[in-house]
């Protein structure tokens, strides 16, 4: 069955998909439609704070970011299975987006470089080097 779903990220090195109560309006809080296992799914695998939190452009998967420096990947639905792991900073992910082709990931670190991923694989095909800030 499709449930609705919102992503938190009350615990630092945890995501939390849960299910709002039904007396809740669609338009009262930010929500997607996805087909849940249970009503509230934990991910675990950082080890480290999470900073970025984002699905992918068709909200079949969640990527999250951490002070740990990985990337993990995340299918949305079902029992939420961790199916990639991006690591190759030197530092805190920042922020992750989707490439318009759905295939690539970019990565923005502390460590003050871009990566840009292959979501299948986990390779990075190229790091984007030389921001003076973060």
């Amino acid at each position: 069955p499709t449930k609705r779903a919102r992503v938190s990220n009350d615990n630092d090195q945890e995501v939390t998909l849960y299910q709002p109560p039904p007396e809740i309006e669609e338009e009262e809080i930010n929500i997607r439609t996805s087909s849940l296992a249970q009503p509230t799914m934990k991910l675990t695998g950082h080890k480290g704070s999470v900073y970025t939190l984002a699905y992918d452009t068709e909200g079949e998967c969640l990527y999250s970011g951490s002070f740990d420096m990985t990337c993990l990947l995340w299918s949305a639905s079902g029992t939420c299975d961790n199916f990639n792991v991006l690591k190759g900073h030197k530092n805190a992910i920042l922020d992750v987006k989707w490439f318009h082709d759905g295939e690539k990931i970019v990565t923005a670190s502390a460590d003050r470089n871009l990566g840009w991923w292959d979501a299948t694989s986990g390779e990075r095909i190229k790091r984007f080097m030389g921001h003076e800030g973060v």
